[in-house]
């Protein structure tokens, strides 16, 4: 009777740890994604040094937990206020330099290709889709995580990044005269853009029409590539119990003609200011 008390108890209990093992390891990253990684950015002292430094809060920096007279208003207000302190001086970093970059806009809903501040093109977002780390993440934290411009480390999209037209060069005057007719352009193919920022951040977007057979194929591969290597992962941190991070996940989406625009537009290298 009491072998058979304590090999339910042995039981129960291992139970127990391999039941928060895996909520640990596979199912909570996997609902909530990973947490984000504490920024490292220069501080406007050591940019003139060329060092860097971890940004540091003000000194008039309140919470809501300081003093009774700090509202959660008051504390939300000046959050806010501090976000569009940091999305001034991001744009006013990427003014100085000749790329253009984009402005990811969250709290208006608008995407905005931008080279020294000017607006080069403008288009509403029709849907955007955001992890649960980066929306229950603290606001202080959150704001110190966008404080400078993302840049891409990886970009991989549906369509080519250039297009080019072939022409078959004339023998003669004459033969030239012939050709009224100009080569037709390139279909606009149906896009899915993937790109993953420094930060553990990914931005996807996507079309809002319905794609085609043969780029309805094209999208669903690329999805599919990066759901098995989230897959991979969950299955890995089964054995070795130490889960490799998520990217938190921004989504949007934009019509098909803007998505196009974005990406043929942008460097190779693009950067990135975003604002929630």
């Amino acid at each position: 009777m009491k072998s058979k008390i304590a090999f339910w108890i042995l039981t129960i209990v291992s139970s127990i740890i391999v039941v928060y093992i895996l909520v640990n390891t596979v199912v909570q990253p996997v609902f909530t994604k990973n947490p984000l990684p504490k920024v490292i950015v220069r501080t406007t002292g050591e940019k003139e040094k060329g060092g860097k430094g971890e940004i540091k809060p003000d000194e008039d920096t309140i919470s809501p937990s300081e003093g009774s007279g700090n509202s959660k208003e008051a504390w939300s207000k000046f959050i806010e206020n501090r976000k569009k302190e940091v999305l001034l001086q991001s744009r006013l970093t990427l003014a100085n330099e000749d790329s253009m970059y984009l402005v990811l806009d969250l709290v208006k809903n608008v995407a905005i290709l931008e080279i020294k501040g000017i607006s080069l093109h403008e288009c509403p977002i029709v849907k955007a889709t955001i992890s649960n780390s980066i929306k229950s993440y603290p606001s202080d934290g959150l704001l110190n995580w966008m404080a400078e411009p993302f840049s891409v480390k990886h970009i991989e999209a549906t369509i080519p990044k250039i297009q080019f037209i072939e022409k078959i060069a004339p023998k003669d005057t004459l033969e030239a005269n012939k050709m009224v007719v100009e080569p037709t352009l390139a279909r606009l193919g149906d896009v899915c853009i993937v790109m993953d920022f420094d930060r553990n951040l990914r931005l996807v977007i996507g079309q809002s029409e319905q794609p085609d057979e043969e780029g309805a194929k094209l999208i669903s591969a690329l999805r599919k590539k990066y759901n098995k290597i989230e897959i991979s992962r969950s299955i890995n941190s089964l054995t070795k119990f130490n889960r490799e991070p998520v990217k938190p996940q921004i989504e949007i989406v934009l019509p098909k003609s803007d998505a196009t625009i974005f990406y043929k537009a942008l460097p190779l290298n693009p950067r990135m200011i975003l604002r929630m």
